[in-house]
């Protein structure tokens, strides 16, 4: 029993939003023309208003058939439930139109509205035969079928509406960190692809241009490594795109020194000054400085062939500070496509773990500095 009720549940879920309230709406109207059918029919002379029997069962029919249009119109369903009430007696029909004008928000100033029905509700039932002359009793029956359904109505729609608000919260929650994965798998991309392809195009003009056959085999095992490494990174990119840590393939400080010796062999002079021994280091920082380090040697090859190029860092008021800087070069005769996503890249990478980043001109080229604290804090969300 327990499974078939599981099972009708989760049919019942899975149907559409929009199929489940006509189907709701239909099982409201028709338990409202079982209600109050037979008292039309049986005994229409107990009403507040004596009519012909076909008029009192009118006036239930049409009561239900206002049961399907609640949500959308409340005037159909207020009058004509109170015109049943008055006809056959009947007070369910009242208070379901008392509730659905303020559940769903179909009356813009339901109290008067509500204060309408409760009269026109009260005189019906002090009229009703065999009842009490007692102004009293009829005014907190009236209110009890009109004024309680309607203000149940508004908890009703006070919790839907905070519902709504949750999951809306929720869902933004999701789509901005959806966003911010996008972006750090972006940089990651970016700063992978940049360097490994940077390098091999490099690497295979000098193939080109290089007269020298006994040099070429080198170069070539040179682009195959980085087109292996590059692509190893990728891979494990793309296995954590879904968690939040770094993968396994994050390079940290003692990655530098390759990324120095690519330079070098690509005819762009590095010097290499990163003093950082000693001092413990957490992986994301040392990812950072070796993504600050990755970027500043793309951008000198880029923009400044074969300039002079000085990678150094220290430790300094507990920061690690990374300071890329390249001398002026000369004009570029290969130009290579920029998307400009790099320092915004490494900027927000940066800031991530608790750092600034500084760009610009300097000393006559290019300086990039980072500073990123040795026990980052991570900043929270603004």
């Amino acid at each position: 029993m327990r499974e078939t009720i599981d099972r009708w549940r989760e049919r019942w879920a899975s149907l559409d939003p929009g199929r489940r309230d006509r189907i709701v709406d239909l099982a409201l109207a028709a338990t409202v023309l079982v209600y109050t059918l037979p008292q039309a029919l049986v005994d229409p002379y107990d009403s507040s208003i004596v009519v012909p029997v076909w008029v009192a069962t009118a006036s239930a029919v049409v009561a239900s058939l206002t049961m399907l249009v609640r949500r959308r119109w409340a005037g159909p369903s207020l009058v004509f439930s109170l015109v049943c009430y008055l006809f056959t007696a009947q007070s369910i029909p009242v208070s379901i139109a008392a509730y659905s004008m303020t559940a769903h928000r179909t009356v813009r100033w339901w109290q008067a509205v509500a204060a309408v029905l409760t009269v026109g509700f009260a005189i019906g039932y002090h009229y009703q035969p065999n009842m009490s002359p007692n102004i009293g009793i009829d005014a907190v029956r009236a209110i009890t079928t009109v004024y309680v359904a309607a203000v149940v109505g508004t908890w009703v729609r006070g919790y839907r509406d905070m519902i709504q608000t949750l999951t809306d919260d929720v869902h933004i929650r999701e789509e901005n960190a959806a966003a911010r994965e996008r972006r750090r798998i972006a940089a990651e991309l970016h700063d992978t692809v940049t360097h490994a392809v940077t390098v091999m195009v490099l690497k295979a003009g000098m193939i080109q241009e290089d007269t020298d056959q006994e040099d070429n085999p080198a170069l070539a095992r040179d682009i195959e490594d980085q087109g292996v490494r590059a692509l190893t990174e990728l891979r494990e990119l793309l296995t954590v795109l879904r968690a939040g840590d770094l993968p396994d393939s994050a390079q940290g400080i003692d990655a530098i020194p390759r990324l120095v010796a690519d330079s070098n062999t690509i005819g762009q002079r590095v010097d290499l000054d990163f003093a950082v021994d000693g001092t413990h280091l957490s992986r994301s920082v040392e990812h950072a400085a070796y993504r600050v380090v990755q970027e500043g040697l793309n951008n000198a090859r880029k923009h400044a062939p074969g300039a002079t190029v000085t990678v150094t860092g220290r430790i300094a008021d507990d920061e690690l500070v990374v300071v890329v800087h390249n001398a002026a070069g000369p004009p570029r005769g290969r130009v290579f496509g920029e998307s400009g996503y790099g320092l915004a890249g490494l900027r927000e990478r940066i800031m991530l773990v608790g750092g600034t980043l500084q760009a610009g001109a300097s000393a006559g080229g290019f300086t990039l500095t980072a500073r990123i604290p040795v026990d980052p804090v991570v900043p929270g969300p603004s």
